[in-house]
């Protein structure tokens, strides 16, 4: 019988820590839109608090019908880093030079997307919100 408990508090422990990966503040797919249109999706993986994750930069255009995608391309996360609410990382330009950003986490499932970025006709560029998408558990 207490071999039995044993077995079954080593599985709990296992299925705790499990869950908490799962309750991981940053994992997940998180999309910045400005009206209605991608513009940067998220992909963050957190690995018992290792960080990995991919970028994906949607080029917008706008031809007088309102903003649209006109390409998009991806790129690995390099050193992505979850500090309180700040998760930050960086992408390596064409260029060569890294290219950092920052996304403040202002709720369970929301953020502000902050980095350089280009819009046409200079000013600043607008704040983007971040939301992360709800996935289906099995």
């Amino acid at each position: 019988m207490r071999k039995v408990i044993q077995i079954f508090l080593v599985v709990a422990l296992i299925a705790g820590v499990a869950g908490a990966a799962d309750e991981s503040p940053i994992a997940g797919t998180w999309q910045g839109k400005m009206e209605d249109v991608p513009v940067v999706t998220l992909t963050v993986k957190d690995d018992h608090g290792k960080l990995s994750g991919t970028v994906i930069s949607y080029k917008i255009i706008s031809n007088g019908n309102g903003p649209q995608v006109a390409g998009k391309s991806s790129t690995d996360m390099i050193d992505p880093r979850l500090d309180g609410k700040i998760f930050s990382y960086q992408i390596k330009a064409s260029n060569g030079d890294l290219l950092s950003y920052q996304m403040e986490l202002t709720g369970k499932d929301e953020g502000e997307f902050k980095g350089k970025f280009t819009t046409t006709g200079g000013g600043e560029p607008p704040e983007i919100k971040m939301i992360r998408e709800k996935e289906a558990r099995t």
